[in-house]
């Protein structure tokens, strides 16, 4: 009696899925209509936030662009303000020397630091024209000391400051003032940056690559007294004034050995290799090899001629 009920149950549902299946095969029509027009709105939907998020992309790099146009234009003007500060304190000490000689003193800002009161006052009674380059070194130490640590180098080869090893970190030469910008980076190939993101290159920019040019023209310009107190220091002016005839038309340049040591390897990895080739490829970098030495040129800011 059991199986009876069992079997019953079990037609039954039979019956209800036949029911079920003849209701939606008289509806099929309708149904497929429906689910035609979903997916044209789906369509529509994901073709209307793809242009949104081009568009966004495309406002976006387009304020970065704006933001590190007028950084560098704020930079340009500075460098203005101060050379014109600079040139009329050597118009004005040119004039009348006697009278202004006292006021170098609260220009000079901590340049005499360490020194007894004594001796910096001393400095100062016994001002001659060369106190007029001092107060371009102090106002390129205003600088450092205001949070704009970035001068150029042509001022610093100019100032006392190179004949002064500095306690704190090397000095940041606004010749090398780059990043890689957002529009810059979406250019890059696939291929060639793999796995890299925004993040990594310009961090190996901003760390390995400027790091290394601004350590080798801080030393570089250094008389070689200076030098002599660090005998690390002394190898690598020897090398750098060695190495600045390899590259014609007066560039500034780093070699492969200069970035491996910056990273205390032996030789450079196939990773940074890449690094560099994208650094290339968006124009801040350009390989010049001499011999079996491969010099990299900061062509960010000029035009170098691959031919010379």
């Amino acid at each position: 009696m059991e199986k009876i009920y069992e079997d019953l149950s079990s037609i039954e549902a039979k019956i209800n899925k036949l029911n079920d299946f003849i209701s939606l095969s008289l509806k099929r029509d309708k149904i497929s209509n429906e689910l035609k027009r979903l997916l044209q709105q789906a369509n529509k939907v994901s073709s209307l936030m793809s242009h949104g998020h081009k568009v966004m992309q495309k406002e976006l790099n387009n304020v970065q662009a704006d933001c590190d146009d007028a950084m560098k234009r704020m930079r340009d003007h500075q460098n203005e303000m101060m050379d014109f500060i600079i040139e009329e304190k050597k118009r004005q000490l040119q004039k009348d020397p006697d009278t202004d000689i006292r006021k170098l003193k609260s220009h000079r800002l901590n340049i005499g630091k360490g020194k007894p009161l004594r001796d910096r006052d001393s400095d100062i009674d016994g001002a001659t024209n060369s106190d007029i380059k001092l107060l371009g070194s102090s106002l390129l130490r205003l600088q450092l000391n205001q949070g704009t640590p970035k001068i150029r180098i042509r001022d610093y080869k100019e100032s006392p400051l190179v004949k002064r090893k500095l306690n704190n970190a090397a000095i940041q030469f606004s010749d090398f003032d780059v990043k890689i910008t957002k529009q810059q980076f979406q250019s890059i190939p696939k291929y060639m940056l793999g796995r890299e993101t925004f993040a990594d290159i310009n961090n190996f920019l901003e760390h390995v690559i400027i790091k290394c040019f601004n350590e080798k023209y801080e030393l570089l310009p250094r008389p070689r007294n200076v030098v002599l107190r660090n005998i690390n220091d002394l190898e690598l002016w020897k090398t750098y004034n060695d190495q600045e005839t390899l590259v014609p038309g007066g560039y500034k340049f780093i070699t492969s050995v200069d970035i491996a040591r910056k990273l205390e390897k032996s030789i450079l990895d196939r990773k940074t290799l890449n690094r560099i080739t994208i650094l290339r490829h968006v124009g801040i970098l350009q390989e010049y090899r001499v011999n079996q030495l491969i010099c990299y040129i900061w062509v960010a800011h000029s035009r170098f001629n691959t031919d010379v």
